[in-house]
């Protein structure tokens, strides 16, 4: 099972190499709050493993970091990433950080993993709603590579088991989600704008 968690982290690295470069690029532009919740989540999964005893692992832990801060930093360019500072951005940012410090203050493994659905799903449909809107606007070879990521972490759980497959499976649904709100932008784009 291990090996199907290793497979789906290096696709995820794959995945990532292009969506990177198509940001340095302004092609793709990242939504800043989006990318700025998954940052401070990995910052935190990150810190919590290494204060667990992680070693070996926390190379694919810094990984996640090392993308999501290389994605945040280049969204914040002038004209290289997407979400201004609105009410409907700020919501979202306040009940994803809501969750976050509830996660960090709880001691109940159910709760903690509730507050980071939570503040993972919002950050995932920001980008589901802009994929719509702007489809042109991100990456999909990603979120393609994300699902074969997000099928092989779930079978990498091994096992029905509520608690373990909750995660993988959001994941797994939210790539489903981006890829599919990208297809359904681009076909809902006016022919005057495709000739833009």
């Amino acid at each position: 099972m291990y090996d199907l968690g290793l497979m789906a982290t290096l696709l995820g690295m794959v995945g990532a190499a292009p969506y990177i470069y198509d940001t340095y690029r302004r092609k793709t532009k990242p939504h800043r709050f989006a990318w700025t919740i998954f940052l401070i989540l990995s910052l935190i999964s990150f810190t919590s493993q290494y204060s667990l005893g992680a070693r070996a692992s926390l190379f694919f832990f810094g990984w996640f970091v090392a993308n999501n801060l290389i994605l945040v930093g280049l969204s914040l360019r002038k004209n290289g990433g997407y979400g201004d500072i609105n009410i409907v951005n700020l919501i979202c940012f306040s009940l994803a950080i809501g969750s976050i410090v509830l996660w960090i203050m709880t001691n109940s493994a159910l709760v903690a993993l509730i507050c980071v659905l939570i503040a993972d799903g919002i950050g995932a449909l920001l980008i589901v709603f802009k994929s719509y809107k702007h489809p042109e606007s991100e990456t999909i070879f990603m979120w393609y590579l994300g699902i074969i990521a997000g099928i092989l972490n779930v079978m990498a759980v091994g096992k029905l088991n509520a608690s373990l497959l909750a995660a993988p499976l959001q994941i797994l649904l939210f790539n489903i989600a981006i890829v599919i709100a990208i297809n359904l932008g681009k076909t809902n784009i006016r022919p005057k704008e495709r000739s833009k």
